[in-house]
């Protein structure tokens, strides 16, 4: 495999089906779920299973000398032809360390594949120049909150099945973004639905909603009826459990777009069947959101949207704490209809 730069892990899998590992890799990256990913592909692309108990190493760190991480990495398999080396937390390495790896790295075995591992990496500092100069580069990024749905799909996918897209909406906003979370959340489906292989929204909210006690729906369930004390217990877990401030507010702001056209339906003698359809909402929730719509007055919805506007302005501008803001925020959604200053 030829040297390149800034490869995702997909674009690793793929390149491993077409011509095998390469000699040096670099995964550097936040994401730790999608490093796991690349290290299992490449050490599977390189040593079979039972010959991993000779020819697969694993060193962190600051837990062992350079030198001798070199010298493994340049020993040659034992009835294999190939051994890899994986190198975790490689910020750990002293100067000393690293120098070392840097020269292994200059002229690298030709049977040994090299896995260094990074969380954060100045790419411009030896040994990360050299990784970049004789090996392959994979960034392991967190995805961003609209790259989720297709990642959902994608991974479904590859496992045969196929998820519709209101149903990787649904469990993104169940889980959050942590792909491992996601992932876990999936096998669990797969067990659920056996030979059906076709995942949609309800059995999403069946099988995930058991288990997420402190999610944006749940949010949404509690500011709907009115219930103060519960909203600020799931909104308090979900920013301790990292969800974003800004993923909270515009989801609900979608749910009371949803609430004011629930009312208007309504008001025209719409059925449920239709209202689910034109709001998009699966019909497992419909009915929480007629009966959330029956609970708060226009006038109330439109200040919603001025309260929400303005949690939004405070966090991009007040460096006001965000557990505040969103407990306020909340608060003055629950409470009773006064205009917003």
């Amino acid at each position: 495999m030829a040297a390149k730069d800034g490869l995702s892990v997909a674009d690793l899998t793929a390149a491993l089906a077409r011509g095998g590992p390469a000699s040096v890799y670099l995964l550097h990256g936040e994401e730790d779920f999608l490093v796991d990913e690349a290290s299992k592909a490449i050490v599977d692309a390189a040593v079979q299973p039972d010959q991993r108990g000779f020819n697969l190493d694993v060193f962190r760190g600051g837990e062992e000398d350079g030198r001798q991480i070199a010298a493994v990495a340049s020993a040659f398999p034992l009835m294999s032809d190939r051994r890899a080396v994986i190198l975790r937390e490689v910020e750990r390495c002293s100067a000393k360390d690293l120098e070392a790896i840097g020269a292994y790295l200059e002229s690298p075995s030709p049977t040994t594949v090299f896995v260094i591992v990074a969380t954060s990496a100045d790419l411009r500092k030896r040994p990360y120049t050299v990784a970049r100069k004789t090996g392959v580069v994979i960034e392991c990024r967190p995805l961003y909150g609209n790259q989720i749905p297709g990642w959902i799909a994608a991974r479904a996918a590859a496992s045969g099945w196929e998820i519709t897209p209101e149903a990787a909406r649904v469990l993104q906003a169940y889980v959050g973004t942590s792909l491992r979370a996601l992932d876990n959340e999936l096998e669990k489906l797969y067990t659920y639905l056996g030979a059906k292989r076709t995942i949609g929204a309800d059995e999403v909210a069946e099988v995930v909603g058991l288990s997420r006690e402190f999610s944006i729906f749940e949010l949404q369930r509690a500011i709907g009826s009115r219930d103060t004390g519960r909203a600020l217990e799931i909104g308090e877990h979900m920013l301790d459990g990292g969800e974003a401030l800004t993923l909270i507010l515009v989801m609900l702001t979608s749910y009371f777009v949803s609430l004011l056209k629930v009312k208007e339906l309504k008001r025209k003698g719409v059925s449920d069947r239709e209202i689910s359809s034109e709001i998009r909402v699966t019909s497992y929730f419909v009915r929480e959101y007629v009966d959330a719509a029956a609970e708060y007055s226009r006038h109330e919805i439109e200040n919603a949207f001025l309260r929400l506007a303005r949690a939004d302005e405070r966090m991009k501008t007040s460096g006001e704490d965000h557990r505040q803001i969103l407990s306020s925020t909340i608060v003055s959604l629950v409470g009773a209809s006064v205009p917003v200053a």
